[in-house]
């Protein structure tokens, strides 16, 4: 019971920075789903598969549900989430696909991985003078399909939803505003999160953690996040709205240094 409490609670979170953000809230539900699972003894060679499997279902909650709220709002945008996704899903299954069928991606190239990635992306947010750039226009679609590339990729070993990837792409890369591209960042997540899902769901695992298990994929961890964030999303896209971009940044960037001390320490 507690630690299904735990997880509503983080799904809350998730969900709240997941709409706020447009990351999709993998960056606080794959922190979770880690400690969760290890207290479930899963062993080393296997965690990572779980946590990537389980992140993944929340995350595609938590996208689907702020992608609604951004819909309710007139804050969507269709096209240039087809053009992101069209090339973020193959990439992802790629890599989904190399990881569920080796040995080479455990805990610690993952825990490896996770800190570089979010290292690397809160140096560019805090170096970086403006988050919120000159609005383009007219933008070709091959650089929404680089960065939808890239992203899936990214979503692929980190078990995030691609938005930490996107989002900062998006406003340094392609110069949108913030709120702009949180919103297709957000839009594009639950495409992008369907066929990973599906490729976790049909590989067979060797370690058998509860009845209701589906290939990697455990109800018993992910429902309890997605209890939580069902109310949670939505607000956090009406906050988005209404926060000024540069308090956006400070949030942004204080999350992640949170989570990267977090995963070193578990790492150590």
């Amino acid at each position: 019971m507690t630690e299904i409490l735990v997880l509503v609670l983080f799904g809350v979170l998730g969900g709240f920075i997941s709409g706020l953000l447009g990351v999709g809230g993998g960056i606080i539900f794959v922190p979770v789903i880690t400690a969760v699972l290890a207290h479930y003894g899963v062993s080393d060679s296997e965690l990572a598969k779980f946590v990537l499997a389980n992140s993944f279902a929340a995350t595609f909650f938590a996208g689907a549900i702020s992608t609604y709220k951004q819909y309710k709002l007139k804050s969507f945008y269709p096209k240039e989430i087809a053009y992101t996704a069209a090339a973020a899903i193959p990439a992802s299954l790629l890599v989904s696909y190399l990881i569920t069928k080796g040995t080479w991606y455990n805990k610690q190239s993952f825990g490896i991985f996770f800190v570089v990635l979010l290292t690397l992306m809160l140096i560019k947010f805090i170096s970086s003078k403006s988050i919120k750039g000159a609005v383009k226009q007219n933008i070709s679609s091959s650089k929404y399909a680089i960065t939808g590339a890239f992203s899936g990729m990214v979503s692929a070993l980190s078990g995030l939803g691609g938005g930490v990837i996107m989002v900062p792409a998006f406003t340094q890369y392609l110069k949108l505003d913030i709120k702009k591209a949180a919103s297709i960042s957000i839009g594009t997540i639950p495409f992008l999160m369907i066929p990973m899902i599906l490729v976790y769901i049909f590989s067979s695992s060797s370690e058998v953690i509860h009845g209701s298990q589906l290939g990697y994929l455990l109800p018993i961890v992910f429902l309890p996040l997605v209890g939580g964030l069902l109310f949670a999303a939505p607000l956090g896209v009406s906050a988005s709205k209404k926060i000024h971009p540069n308090y956006l940044k400070i949030i942004f960037a204080g999350l992640i240094i949170i989570v990267i001390i977090k995963t070193i320490i578990y790492l150590v």
